[in-house]
């Protein structure tokens, strides 16, 4: 027992004092002189499930507009895009990042994200919630609402089967849910998620889809430790974000109500959570310790206070850090995770 002890107690205070060391780190790269956007991306980043479920670490370095070179690109004036953006990404790891922003300062609307991948990027006059939507587009989710025919064309085009979306043309009529799941289920990304109870065909069986994406229902904003489990169930729901290209492309999604991919004022939904949590651990980020891990599926705790978000700041000029060793110590402080999680385990209860 005494070992036990002496291990349980020289594990928790090396945790306690590499826990920045071990945190997911986001850099955010910002010229914004009066506004305060990146503290609330921060903050977001801090309390928004499920992304507070993780060790996230954020910083924000000031810089002068002229390293940034962000503005407008392919003609469409919401596509907000920064010349330097690989540069910055490259000083982000030598501060130890792991994924770099950039908030560029300017009274235009817009932003953007490379999808499975890149930088994502939104202006000071742009909502803080647009930042978790262009960041979730790093992690290869797409955008679901509706494409205007002027950019139909250009983003269709390149449109392909994604975390939250898939292309299926489907058939004029199905004879059973089980010959449409046998047929489409290896075009599904998610199908895994979706419960053998939870049809993926309508009308007695003859229509594919679980039914229509409700964009009228917006999935709610989720700040509590507990996934939503209260809304839709995974399944196969027809999107829209392509109804306007030529030839028509019709799409799926895994949840049946507006997300934050389509609203940036909407939440995630259940089925998006699911999704996201896995792509944040495929990203290594690692999941904050927990002795009494709340079990899945449970009812979502409402009204819960969100926890205060720590941020560095670090004041204009910029200073050049080179903290190339971080993952050495994000090693080690993972394998004392794990020795601190098979010391709880083996406490008897």
């Amino acid at each position: 027992m005494k070992k036990i002890f002496r291990a349980l107690t020289f594990t928790i205070a090396a945790l306690c004092f590499m826990s920045s060391a071990y945190a997911y780190k986001f850099v955010i790269y910002t010229d914004e002189t009066v506004t305060n956007k990146s503290g609330e991306v921060g903050e977001l980043l801090k309390t928004t499930y499920p992304f507070n479920k993780f060790d996230v670490e954020v910083e924000v370095v000031h810089v002068d507009a002229s390293a940034l070179g962000c503005g407008s690109t392919n003609g469409i004036d919401r596509l907000v895009t920064c010349k330097d953006s690989e540069g910055i990404q490259a000083k982000a790891m030598k501060r130890g990042g792991d994924q770099v922003m950039i908030i560029k300062n300017t009274s235009k609307y817009g932003g953007s994200s490379g999808v499975g991948g890149g930088v994502p990027v939104i202006t000071s006059s742009t909502p803080a919630r647009a930042m978790l939507h262009e960041y979730l587009h790093t992690l290869g989710l797409c955008d679901e609402y509706e494409y205007a025919a002027s950019e139909a064309g250009f983003y269709c085009s390149q449109e392909a089967s994604r975390p939250n979306l898939t292309f299926i043309v489907p058939l004029s009529a199905y004879t059973d849910d089980s010959f449409a799941r046998a047929k489409h289920s290896g075009k599904i990304p998610w199908y895994g998620d979706i419960l053998s109870t939870t049809p993926i065909t309508g009308a007695s069986g003859t229509r594919l889809g679980t039914g229509d994406v409700d964009f009228k229902k917006s999935s709610p904003i989720n700040t509590s430790q507990q996934s939503q489990v209260l809304g839709e169930p995974t399944g196969l729901y027809q999107g829209k974000i392509c109804n306007q290209a030529v030839p028509k492309r019709i799409s799926w999604h895994p949840g049946g109500g507006s997300t934050i991919m389509e609203n940036t004022q909407s939440g995630l939904g259940a089925p998006l959570e699911k999704i996201v949590e896995r792509l944040m651990a495929s990203k290594g980020a690692r999941r904050k310790m927990q002795i009494d891990e709340p079990k899945e599926n449970r009812e979502t705790l409402s009204n819960e206070q969100k926890p205060a978000g720590e941020f560095v700041v670090n004041p204009v000029p910029q200073v050049e850090v080179n903290d190339t060793s971080r993952s050495m110590f994000k090693s080690f402080f993972t394998w004392l995770n794990d020795i601190f999680s098979q010391i709880m385990n083996s406490i008897p209860k």
